[in-house]
């Protein structure tokens, strides 16, 4: 199942719903695949029955939905994904701080997980290679940069057109094997945002 489109928050207690960190935390991951919760719960070292409450209450105000189900020893197990892959609130819910620390954790669990794939990647990821001096076979760069937003908005979606020529996406459950077309894996993690602090120098 690959997630297109927003879906719109309509109310004050789906913005609730959500402000939550763990369930910050869980709505990311079923934003990427669809887990169960005992999966979710080893995902993320919670105890189960405190992963399914915060199912139920996602669940409850149509932020996720049990798209599958599958039944294993005798017990029926439900598979959730979330209803959208971007998640925006109405304008007459704003400003919100609940909404500005829920994008901050955001930000923040993604630096987290690009981290724990820097960890765990392979010693070649990282391996100096002089065969090609013209080519590099990873990247890791930052750019503060002047912008209008319909220049940053325009840079946005060119970017995304530029993945999708060059990239064959991993898309969870259905992505193919990519040894059959001589491909290799890539993690690429993006952040962007204003940054008004441009005088602070980061140690």
């Amino acid at each position: 199942m690959k997630l297109t489109g927003v879906y719109k928050i309509q109310t004050h207690e789906q913005l609730k719903a959500i402000a939550d960190p763990l369930r910050t935390k869980i709505l990311m991951n079923l934003v990427k695949e669809a887990y169960t919760g005992q999966q979710l719960a080893e995902m993320l070292g919670i105890q189960r029955n405190n992963i399914y409450f915060h199912l139920k209450e996602l669940e409850k105000h149509g932020i996720i939905q049990v798209v599958r189900k599958e039944e294993k020893n005798g017990i029926v197990q439900k598979y959730y994904r979330a209803v959208a892959g971007r998640f925006i609130p109405e304008a007459h819910l704003l400003p919100s701080a609940d909404l500005v620390e829920t994008s901050r954790q955001v930000f923040m669990e993604t630096v987290e997980v690009t981290r724990t794939k820097i960890e765990n990647a392979s010693a070649v990821s990282f391996a100096l290679d002089s065969t090609n001096e013209t080519r590099r076979k990873n990247i890791a760069s930052t750019y503060h940069f002047h912008a209008t937003e319909e220049s940053f908005h325009a840079f946005v979606e060119e970017f995304r057109q530029l993945i999708n020529k060059h990239f064959t996406m991993q898309t969870g459950e259905n992505a193919e094997t990519p040894e059959l077309f001589e491909e290799k894996h890539y993690y690429m993690s993006l952040i962007a945002f204003r940054d008004d602090n441009e005088n602070i120098t980061i140690q």
